[in-house]
């Protein structure tokens, strides 16, 4: 992303719009090749930070995961049986398996390789 694009985007959240995460890691760069891998972020080199759709953010390394409590990310899949298979090739475990919530969505709930739960949400059309 360049500067000015970067800086734009910080002149348009919306209030009350969550605009940056920070996530726990022990190791920051094994973190941004999970979610590089899984959801496809764009991540930094030298600096592990991330830009992920409509969301900026860094893994920050000295804070424990909350796997048990907390607030938990949830991210939006196209394919859930796609990205649980690519998740866990690349260090997920899986907390809970993938269970209709509704007529349009599935939910599933994996661990990253820093321990912390991620929610993920598939969407279908109505029939």
């Amino acid at each position: 992303m360049t500067h000015d694009a970067e800086a734009e985007r910080a002149r348009s959240p919306a209030h009350g719009q969550v605009c940056y995460l920070e996530l726990p890691a022990a190791d920051r760069t094994r973190a941004a090749a999970f979610y590089r891998a899984v959801f496809g972020w764009e991540t930094g080199t030298h600096y592990p930070d991330f830009e992920a759709p409509g969301l900026i953010g860094q893994w920050v390394e000295g804070r424990a995961s909350a796997r048990d409590s907390g607030p938990v990310i949830w991210v939006a899949v196209a394919d859930m049986s796609e990205t649980l298979s690519v998740a866990t090739a690349h260090g997920a475990q899986v907390l809970q398996p993938p269970a209709p919530d509704g007529p349009t969505r599935t939910l599933a709930m994996i661990t990253d390789t820093e321990g912390n739960p991620v929610g993920l949400a598939a969407h279908t059309l109505p029939p």
